[in-house]
C-alpha cells in the first residue's frame, strides 16, 4: 500500500489537537508581540497573509507590541477530519473562544480549517469563520466517524467547490452567474458598491479576482443533507481617485493603510484585499441551488499610493 494512493484520515484526532494546540501557542506569541514570522509555521492561504499583514501594520504603529493582549482559548474541540488519497490534506475544527465569553455571541463557534501539504509540512491554519450554532451544519460521517472531503469538481453540486472562487469574483463584478443566495454578502455587497462608487470629488473602482490555486485551494466537507460545506478565497484591488478641488475629498489612508503603503498617496489609492468565505453549498437537484453564505472576512494584505 503506498502512501501517496491509500485512503486513508488525513489526521489522527491526536494530531489535529495538537495541531490546535501548536496554533494557539504561535498565535499568542506573535499577537503579544506583533510579531509576524512567529505564524509562519502555522498559517498559510488566505488567513496566514491578511494575518501577517495586520501584524506588521501593528507592529509599525505599536513597536512595543500589544500591552493588553489577552490570550486566545479554544475549547471544547471537536474535529472533522476526512478520508483522502495524496496531498493536501485537511480538516476542521469547531472550538468555542474566550474572546466573546459573557456576551450574547457566547454560544458561537471558531471554526478553523487545517491544511497540509506534504508529509514532511507542519499543519497550517488556512481559514477561520466565526458562526453561529446553527450555521455549523451536520457532517456526513462513516461508521467510524470519518469525514468526507468534498470533490473539488462535484458536479452534484450547485456549484462545485472548484468554480467558487471565480464564479464569486465574476457575480462581484457583473453580477454574474447568479448563483448565490441574496444577503449582505451578495446582493448587498453590489449595492454598497453602486452607492460608493462616485461620490463628490471621490470616484472608486473595484477588479476582483479568483484566488483558488496551491494553499488557496478551495476546500470542503460533505453535509449529511448531501451539500457541501466550503472554504474558499478571493482577492480584490480597490482604487480610489479624488478630486483635490472639491473640498471634503479625501482618500482612506488609515494608520494600518499607512503602514502598509508602498509610494505617495497624492490622489489616487490603490487597496488589495484578500477575502475568505464560508459557505454552504447545496445539492444541485436542491429547490434553490444557491449557495449561502454563512462567513465573509476581508483582510488588508497591501496598498499603493500615487
Amino acid at each position: 500500500m503506498h502512501g501517496e494512493s491509500a485512503v486513508v484520515p488525513s489526521a489522527t484526532r491526536a494530531e489535529a489537537a495538537q495541531a490546535l494546540k501548536s496554533f494557539l501557542a504561535a498565535y499568542n506569541r506573535a499577537e503579544k508581540a506583533y510579531d509576524a514570522q512567529v505564524l509562519d509555521a502555522v498559517v498559510t492561504g488566505q488567513y496566514g497573509d491578511g494575518k501577517k499583514a495586520s501584524l506588521r501594520a501593528n507592529r509599525s504603529i505599536k513597536p512595543g507590541g500589544n500591552t493588553k493582549f489577552k490570550p486566545l482559548e479554544l475549547t471544547d474541540a471537536t474535529f472533522m477530519i476526512p478520508k483522502r488519497a495524496g496531498w493536501p490534506r485537511f480538516f476542521v475544527a469547531d472550538t468555542d473562544s474566550n474572546r466573546d465569553a459573557g456576551t450574547s455571541r457566547a454560544t458561537n463557534r471558531v471554526v478553523l480549517l487545517f491544511t497540509k501539504f506534504g508529509a514532511a509540512l507542519p499543519w497550517k491554519v488556512a481559514h477561520v469563520a466565526v458562526l453561529t450554532p446553527d450555521e455549523v451544519p451536520v457532517f456526513k460521517t462513516d461508521k467510524d466517524g470519518w469525514a468526507e472531503a468534498l470533490d473539488p469538481a462535484a458536479k452534484d453540486l450547485a456549484i462545485p467547490p472548484a468554480e467558487l472562487s471565480k464564479r464569486y469574483a465574476a457575480y462581484l463584478t457583473n453580477g454574474q452567474p447568479n448563483g448565490f443566495a441574496p444577503g449582505s454578502q451578495t446582493t448587498g455587497r453590489r449595492a454598497v458598491r453602486a452607492r460608493y462608487a462616485q461620490r463628490p470629488g471621490k470616484a472608486t473602482q473595484w477588479i476582483d479576482q479568483a484566488l483558488d490555486a496551491g494553499t488557496y485551494t478551495p476546500m470542503g466537507l460533505r453535509t449529511q443533507n448531501g451539500g457541501g460545506f466550503v472554504f474558499f478565497s478571493c482577492r480584490h484591488y480597490e482604487q480610489v481617485k479624488i478630486d483635490k478641488s472639491v473640498k471634503g475629498a479625501k482618500l482612506p489612508l488609515s494608520a494600518s493603510v499607512r503602514a502598509l503603503m508602498t509610494g505617495t498617496a497624492n490622489d489616487t489609492l490603490v487597496r488589495e484585499f484578500e477575502s475568505a468565505q464560508t459557505v454552504t453549498v447545496p445539492p444541485a437537484s436542491a429547490a434553490n441551488p444557491r449557495a449561502l453564505f454563512l462567513s465573509r472576512t476581508q483582510a488588508l494584505v497591501s496598498a499603493k499610493g500615487s
